[in-house]
C-alpha cells in the first residue's frame, strides 16, 4: 500500500508543539511563552520563562529568533499534571500560581525533542545534550513524581560519551530504561537499565551506526534510524536479547526525531545539515509498520538561508506524549512552508477519501 501525510490543520503561533496530555490537551512553545490548548484550535499563554540575553533581544523577526536560538526550549507535564520546563540551561518548574520557578541548573541549553521519559513510578528522566568539546561529565537526570526533589540518576565519566541523545522507556518491558547517546568514534553507543540507572548494560560498538536519536520498541526488536552526517544512513534494528545489529534500507539524511502512534504506526523524521551524508536537500517524512521498512510520505525542502549553523538545520520534530495515526502532531524549522510553526496532521492511504 501507499501512503501520505494530508495536513489537517496549520499553527503558526506555535513555534514548537512539546506535549500532549492523555485528555488530548496540547503544550507548545513560541520564544519564552508557554501556550496550551484544549482542542488543539484555541492557543493562550499560561506562564512564560524568565528573559535570557541576549537571545530575547532578537526575536523580533522569524530570521534574527532563528539565528539566536529564540525559540529553543522544553516544555513537559507528567502522569500527575506536574510540569517542569528547560530553558538556556536552565530547569524551572511550574508553581500552582501558573508561574514558573527556577529549580536548578544543566549543562547545555535545552534538551532534544522527544527525549525525557517518565518510568513506571513516575519518575521523569532527561539527559544532558551540550557540545562539550572538552568531553567533559555528562549527566542524566531524574525528577520526582511530585516535582519537588532532583537527583544525578546516573554520571557519564569525562571523556567517556560527547552528550546523550534521549532517554526511552520500552513499553514491552515497562522497567527498562534506555538512553541514546553520541557522536563520533567510540562515543555511540546504547544504554539499558532495569534498575533506574543505578547499572547499565553497554550495547554496541561505538560507531555511527550505533549513533541515534530516537528508539523504536516493537515485540521483537528495538529499531532506529542512523544520526549521521557523516556516513552514510540507514535503518537499524536488534533482534531482543541479541543485541546484533540488522542494517536494513539506505536513507538520504540523518535520522533525529519520531513517533510511535498508539494504533501500530511508526513515524520518522530526516534532517537536513551540513556534512557528506546528507544526500538530499530535504525534511522526510517516513511512516513503517515495522519500524525498520519505511516509506516516504511527505517532504519538507530546505528554505534558502546559509550557513545552515547559524540559520538552522531543516527539522521536524513532534511532542512527547500519546498520538494516533488520524491526529499526529509536528512542528518545523528551517524548511520552506514549515518554518517556526507547528501542524495537525494524519496518515492517509492513497486514493482514500
Amino acid at each position: 500500500m501507499t501512503f501520505s501525510i494530508e495536513v489537517l490543520e496549520r499553527h503558526p503561533s506555535v513555534a514548537i508543539l512539546q506535549h500532549v496530555q492523555t485528555d488530548g490537551g496540547l503544550w507548545g512553545t513560541r520564544g519564552r511563552r508557554i501556550l496550551f490548548s484544549e482542542d488543539g484550535r484555541r492557543w493562550r499563554q499560561v506562564a512564560a520563562f524568565p528573559p535570557a540575553f541576549p537571545r530575547d533581544a532578537f526575536g523580533f523577526s522569524r530570521i534574527t529568533a532563528r539565528a539566536m536560538r529564540a525559540d529553543k526550549a522544553n516544555y513537559y507535564v507528567n502522569a500527575r499534571g506536574k510540569a517542569f520546563g528547560i530553558r538556556s540551561g536552565q530547569v524551572y518548574r511550574l508553581n500552582d500560581s501558573h508561574a514558573l520557578e527556577l529549580w536548578f541548573s544543566i549543562q547545555g541549553d535545552t534538551v532534544l525533542h522527544g527525549g525525557i521519559c517518565e518510568d513506571e513510578n513516575g519518575w521523569t528522566y532527561f539527559g544532558e545534550y551540550f557540545m562539550n568539546p572538552d568531553r567533559g561529565e555528562v549527566r542524566i537526570w531524574r525528577l520526582s513524581p511530585d516535582m519537588t526533589t532532583f537527583e544525578a540518576a546516573a554520571t557519564f565519566p569525562a571523556g567517556m560519551i560527547r552528550h546523550v541523545h534521549g532517554i526511552y522507556r520500552d513499553p514491552y518491558h515497562p522497567n527498562e530504561l534506555w538512553a541514546t547517546v553520541g557522536d563520533y568514534e567510540g562515543e555511540c553507543y546504547f544504554f539499558r537499565s532495569k534498575d533506574r540507572f543505578q547499572n547499565m548494560e553497554q550495547i554496541g560498538d561505538g560507531g555511527q551506526l550505533w549513533r541515534a536519536v530516537r528508539l523504536f520498541f516493537t515485540r521483537d526488536y528495538i529499531a532506529w534510524l542512523t544520526d549521521s552526517h557523516l556516513e552514510q544512513n540507514y535503518a537499524c534494528r536488534m533482534k531482543r536479547g541479541e543485541g546484533v545489529l540488522e542494517k536494513g534500507m539506505p536513507l538520504p539524511g540523518s535520522g533525529w526525531y519520531g513517533i510511535a502512534t498508539q494504533d501500530g504506526w511508526y513515524v520518522a523524521f530526516t534532517t537536513v545539515e551540513p556534512g557528506p551524508a546528507i544526500q538530499r536537500m530535504e525534511s522526510l517524512i517516513l511512516i513503517s509498520r515495522d519500524g525498520f521498512t519505511w516509506q516516504e510520505a511527505g517532504a519538507y525542502r530546505k528554505d534558502i538561508w546559509r550557513p545552515m549553523k547559524v540559520f538552522k538545520y531543516g527539522v521536524i520534530s513532534a511532542p512527547t506524549g500519546d498520538m494516533s495515526s488520524d491526529s499526529l502532531w509536528m512542528s518545523g524549522e528551517g524548511l520552506v512552508g514549515f518554518d517556526g510553526i507547528s501542524a495537525h496532521f494524519r496518515i492517509k492511504e492513497q486514493g482514500a477519501a
